[in-house]
């Protein structure tokens, strides 16, 4: 039997990544679980970030920032960059974070992190106390560490990509593969479907 829940900011599991807002000179970030890729003509990003944030200010006046995939190692980091302003301390020096310049976006690279995007905003709508951002995803890149040999795929377990856990206020790994996608679904019969 399932119990109503009533409306809930939860979805599961919830990609917990580092946006970072700004310049090599000047930069910020925050920890965001709010985000996913949400077209792949042009690859666009969405993500709800709280109106009053420093982060969001940066953004706003380059017009560009970068989404920054953590491995389960810098969870103390990821975390201290989502429950600490900006506004009064330099994130990147107390979680020992580096910052690397990106190749078409003036908001720079975590360089601990595995994989990162460079975005371009697009558009912005407010939600509330939210500010819903798009950013086409204008370049990607991955630590070699972490793709399939020869190719862009990434392989989950190398990456090891930190998640959250809204409600329960934890972050996990992602598990073992359970499937192949598209294919996995041709193994169900129409009378599967019907019953």
């Amino acid at each position: 039997m399932k119990r109503s829940l009533g409306p809930l900011e939860r979805l599961f599991p919830m990609p917990c990544v580092l946006v970072v807002g700004g310049s090599i000179e000047l930069a910020d970030t925050l920890t965001v679980a709010w985000i996913n890729v949400i077209a792949s003509t042009p690859p666009t990003i969405a993500m709800g970030l709280r109106k009053t944030r420093r982060t969001l200010e940066l953004i706003r006046e380059n017009g560009d920032f970068t989404v920054n995939i953590p491995d389960t190692a810098l969870v103390a980091a990821v975390d201290y960059c989502g429950i600490t302003s900006g506004r009064a301390t330099d994130k990147f020096a107390d979680a020992g974070l580096t910052l690397a310049p990106s190749a078409l976006v003036t908001a720079p690279i975590i360089a601990e992190c595995p994989y990162n995007l460079e975005c371009r905003v697009t558009s912005e709508t407010t939600l509330g106390e939210y500010v819903l951002v798009l950013g086409e995803i204008v370049e990607t890149h991955a630590e070699e560490r972490v793709l399939r040999a020869g190719t862009d795929v990434v392989e989950m377990g190398a990456l090891d990509p930190l998640t959250y856990i809204a409600g329960a206020r934890e972050y996990r790994s992602i598990g073992r593969k359970v499937a192949d996608a598209y294919s996995v679904g041709k193994t169900v019969t129409s009378s599967d479907r019907e019953a």
